[in-house]
């Protein structure tokens, strides 16, 4: 018997994690609670896996119809439209927040406010623009590898941050419920399946970029406990799509 509630909380917290992740809806009648949120977390990366295939199959689907620069702008689009834009949102207050270069507590009321800024509006296009850029540099085959891997390494590099962090505002947030105690227990589901995921899809460069991912995810924590005193959940989603932009990049690299 308790297998089977283990087995079943485990396979609820992925059931949350695509949920809370993605635009799907497996079980829409599910209910949840914090704890389902903070233990979701370690499914991050399972949930980066499923979005990688969606999106390499669409990409596929779309080979012989047009060109890979054209490819690259509608995988991107693919990509905010099943995760409902909710980390371009983070990235793009973050960027208002942090570039304002306004002490912490200016920091995070500039991120609270729901308007996009012009900082904010231009890190967003640099970012989508270094996405399709990346995308078209790479050849077909390894083009398939690097859109599966991208979202698998980018959550995992998340739950590393969270690992490392404290959440940064006074009063409680949505991220809250994946930072600290639960995010270092999340490490020991997402850190081999990640690591497992960079090396079939990618081999050396694969693992590579994993342990760029490690590094990128313990330098976020430290760079932002810094800026802001820790992390919010806007901080967690810019630095996914950032992550997302590394390995791409790393990807369409000529080394290697």
């Amino acid at each position: 018997m308790p297998e089977r509630i283990r087995a079943y909380k485990n396979f609820k917290a992925f059931i949350v994690a695509i949920q809370f992740l993605t635009i799907l809806r497996p079980a829409p009648r599910l209910e949840t609670n914090p704890t389902d949120l903070s233990t979701s977390l370690a499914y991050f990366p399972l949930v980066g896996l499923l979005l990688g295939f969606l999106c390499a199959m669409f990409d596929w689907a779309m080979s012989e119809l047009w060109p890979p620069l054209v490819r690259g702008v509608l995988d991107c689009c693919f990509l905010a439209f099943m995760t409902r834009g909710l980390h371009l949102d983070g990235l793009a207050d973050t960027a208002d927040g942090i570039l304002s270069s306004r002490p912490p507590n200016e920091a995070l009321s500039i991120m609270k406010d729901s308007s996009t800024g012009a900082l904010g509006a231009l890190t967003l296009v640099v970012v989508i623009l270094l996405k399709t850029v990346a995308l078209c540099e790479t050849t077909r085959l390894q083009r398939l590898e690097w859109i599966i891997l991208a979202p698998v390494l980018s959550r995992f590099s998340l739950v590393m941050l969270a690992a490392f962090s404290n959440y940064a505002r006074k009063t409680g947030g949505l991220g809250t419920y994946f930072v600290g105690f639960y995010a270092k227990k999340a490490l020991i589901i997402a850190l081999p399946v990640s690591l497992l995921a960079g090396g079939l899809l990618g081999g050396i460069k694969g693992a590579l970029a994993f342990f760029i991912a490690c590094i990128l995810g313990w330098f976020a924590a430290s760079w932002f406990r810094k800026k802001l005193g820790g992390v919010t959940g806007d901080c967690l989603g810019a630095h996914l799509e950032i992550v997302e932009t590394f390995i791409l990049l790393f990807g369409a690299s000529r080394y290697l």
